[in-house]
């Protein structure tokens, strides 16, 4: 699959990863790997402002692209939700959806055609309430 977005950074600057915060690391790593195909390649366990964490990082999609790493605060409850939307790109929508939606995911809407940017788009939420965008490309 190839991106015909153009890319670039201004102070030799590079998007590397993002972390969205969970409750359940183990289970949204499982949701993550079976929805989005994600792979695994790090479990780290430190510190972060003073608190103890347990994160896992996922291999980027394509070489040079950024990680998804999910972290949890070992000495939290609940994380908190809505703080970031991860955004994938696939060849299937409905086949992600329905892959989402297996694994106990919602689509809170319609799957919707967005001519001006030659997408589909949907919102997938996880098991714990984070957003991820998917846009299919539909323009050559």
């Amino acid at each position: 699959m190839t991106d015909p977005r153009p890319s670039g950074s201004r102070h030799g600057m590079l998007y590397s990863f993002a972390k969205t915060f969970v409750h359940d690391l183990d289970a949204m790593a499982a949701f993550y790997e079976s929805v989005f195909g994600l792979i695994p390649f790090n479990r780290h366990q430190d510190a972060m402002f003073g608190r103890e964490i347990d994160e896992i990082t996922f291999q980027s999609s394509y070489p040079g692209g950024p990680a998804l790493t999910l972290i949890k605060y070992l000495d939290s409850n609940e994380p908190s939700t809505g703080e970031s939307v991860q955004g994938f790109v696939t060849e299937d929508l409905s086949a992600l959806c329905e892959r989402a939606t297996q694994a106990g995911g919602t689509i809170p809407e319609p799957i919707r055609e967005v001519a001006e940017f030659g997408i589909r788009v949907a919102f997938v939420v996880d098991p714990e309430g984070h957003v991820n965008e998917v846009v299919q490309m539909t323009a050559a």
